[in-house]
């Protein structure tokens, strides 16, 4: 999967812009994020008060959108909303 992909899914299951980022930035608040490294690999990391926190590192871009879905499905179901439908 790539990163497109995931946004596109984040899109179509109506999940906030506001709750993730995508381009390795600090959003504008308490988001999860995601970014290619530059030292190679990717992290997956919640923003908050303009600080990342590491969540998780995965070596590809694959496994680290569907981790990045993972943590966005469960932020929205924790929040009473539907989740992203097949993750």
């Amino acid at each position: 999967m790539l990163l497109a992909e995931a946004i596109a899914l984040c899109r179509s299951a109506g999940i906030p812009d506001w709750l993730y980022v995508a381009d390795g930035g600090l959003g504008t608040g308490e988001c999860v994020g995601i970014e290619n490294l530059p030292s190679g690999g990717w992290s997956i990391y919640y923003s908050e008060r303009g600080r990342k926190s590491p969540l998780e590192s995965h070596p590809d871009e694959d496994s680290a959108c569907r981790a990045f879905l993972r943590h966005m499905n469960r932020t929205m179901r924790e929040s009473g909303r539907p989740g992203i439908p097949g993750v």
